[in-house]
């Protein structure tokens, strides 16, 4: 039986991989998906090359559907401003949340928890007109990652950095929301 390491078979963009050592002459093999078809051949066909970009977009979808869900935290009272952070921020995350809503600022939280984003982080963004991006990383590359694949606007992204080396403490949080609206913007 012929193997084809880019043939898609149930049509949910996910190819088949071989287990190496399985086959007794030919053992496994893999090959780049640019420049070539669906069976693994070389091509400098358009249509062909075209049908491999289009099968990784239907892949990476299908992969948003099967992604652990976002983690949510709601307020009891009605916030416009959210958070959206990831695992390794969680424990600041949670602590500055609690210290705003103590001061009366009330603010929602969304943990992302894997990559393509959910349709839920999109809704989650959506209902908020302003959202904090805390992470520790020099880049931002969770708010890039928002920008590129949601729809939300970047100018109501405000990114909170973190990455001196050592655990993220909640001040840097409390202290960049509170200067957000010591500029006049309401909570």
């Amino acid at each position: 039986m012929a193997f084809y390491r880019y043939l898609d078979n149930d049509g949910d963009g996910v190819t088949y991989r071989t287990l190496p050592g399985t086959h007794p002459k030919k053992g496994a093999y893999f090959v780049r998906g640019s420049g070539r078809n669906k069976y693994g051949g070389y091509t400098e066909d358009s249509s062909e090359y075209q049908e491999i970009v289009d099968r990784l977009r239907r892949k990476f979808d299908t992969a948003a559907e099967l992604v652990p869900e976002p983690v949510i935290r709601t307020t009891r009272k009605p916030a416009k401003w959210a958070i959206v952070s990831i695992g390794s921020c969680d424990g600041a995350v949670t602590e500055a949340i609690d210290r705003l809503a103590d001061k009366g600022i009330n603010v929602n939280y969304c943990r992302v928890r894997a990559f393509p984003f959910s349709e839920k982080v999109t809704r989650f963004l959506d209902e908020h007109e302003r959202v904090f991006v805390v992470e520790q990383n020099r880049d931002a590359q969770l708010k890039a990652l928002l920008t590129l694949e949601t729809d939300y606007p970047k100018q109501r992204m405000h990114s909170i950095l973190s990455y001196g080396g050592l655990p993220m403490d909640c001040r840097c949080i409390v202290d960049a929301i509170e200067q957000t609206l010591a500029k006049g913007e309401a909570a």
